[in-house]
């Protein structure tokens, strides 16, 4: 199903959107095995977002056809657990327009609601960034666009941090099947200055410093992806309700007592291989990476697990 009512669609993105992670086999094959059981975990707690992404996904390490296939696989999956699950699948990180728009009609044609693309071109010009979504807006106008904003590679000079003018954000925002952005630049002033620019009219995703980023700008944007959510899905929800009913002392609980510990593993040995350290640890998969990706040394495993093993979780 696609919708074409993207207010409907807009609406329905909220709370905790949860990232899909990728498990290898230890010949660097993907392991759909494994993908298919954590999708189902996922879903299990409660997960009803799913968003197939650059990074998480190992889009990074995989080609244009590898990325096709687990989209639809990853698209098929999702909706035969329940046909009203939204799913997010992306684009690879360095194409052409052309590429974009193969890519939006492969994941609209396979049952997703949302392409998320990804611009990691060099930045000439805003026109330019704006014309590429445009353009693939205006090619496949019945599936929803994530822009998926991150600094540039290279910026010109009034850009020179990489981030997006605010004008940009604005004029993206208005194009019509531009259903939500992924602010991901990690800046604190900067993500309010786009929150508060265009949470009216797009759903906001920010990422980066999970449940802790949110909190600061959540009284406009309507949701993050999943940190801790990857390895407790229910915690994240439970972190949800608690917000959504004023209830602050559960809240404070979650990120003071589960996701700050865990998120020593991002700050000191990596998100990506860290929680393939943890979901390995909880039995969900195997820690495996295809190259240049490499799995976390026993130490820095061992150390996972010990953190791990000190997080009470109530689900």
């Amino acid at each position: 199903m696609n919708f074409t009512d993207f207010d409907s669609l807009k609406n329905k993105l909220r709370g905790p959107i949860y990232s899909i992670i990728t498990p290898f086999t230890d010949t660097e094959n993907i392991d759909y095995k494994s993908l298919s059981k954590y999708i189902e975990y996922l879903y299990k707690g409660g997960a009803r977002i799913f968003y197939a992404m650059a990074f998480n996904t190992r889009y990074l390490l995989m080609n244009n056809r590898e990325i096709m296939d687990i989209n639809q696989f990853i698209i098929k999956k999702v909706k035969s657990l329940d046909k009203n699950n939204i799913v997010i699948v992306g684009d690879p990180l360095n194409c052409s327009t052309k590429t974009s728009i193969e890519f939006a009609k492969h994941a609209r044609d396979n049952g997703a609601d949302v392409i998320s693309l990804i611009y990691r071109a060099y930045l000439f010009f805003d026109e330019h960034v704006y014309n590429h979504y445009k353009t693939v807006a205006d090619a496949v106008p019945d599936i929803g666009i994530l822009v998926h904003e991150m600094p540039f590679m290279k910026g010109i000079p009034q850009h020179q941090d990489g981030t997006w003018s605010l004008g940009l954000i604005d004029k993206l925002a208005n194009i019509p099947s531009v259903v939500a952005m992924k602010e991901d630049a990690k800046q604190d002033d900067y993500t309010r200055k786009v929150v508060d620019l265009i949470s009216d009219r797009v759903a906001i995703v920010v990422s980066g410093n999970g449940l802790q980023q949110w909190s600061k700008v959540s009284d406009k944007c309507a949701a993050w992806l999943t940190g801790i959510g990857n390895l407790w899905p229910k915690t994240e929800l439970e972190f949800y309700e608690a917000h959504l009913q004023g209830d602050t002392k559960t809240c404070n609980h979650i990120i003071e007592n589960i996701e700050k510990p865990f998120f020593w593993v991002k700050d000191n040995l990596s998100w990506h291989l860290g929680i393939k350290s943890a979901l390995k640890t909880l039995g969900i998969m195997e820690r495996h990476e295809r190259m240049p990706y490499q799995p976390l040394n026993d130490e820095q495993h061992q150390k996972v697990k010990e953190i791990l093993e000190g997080i009470e979780i109530n689900n």
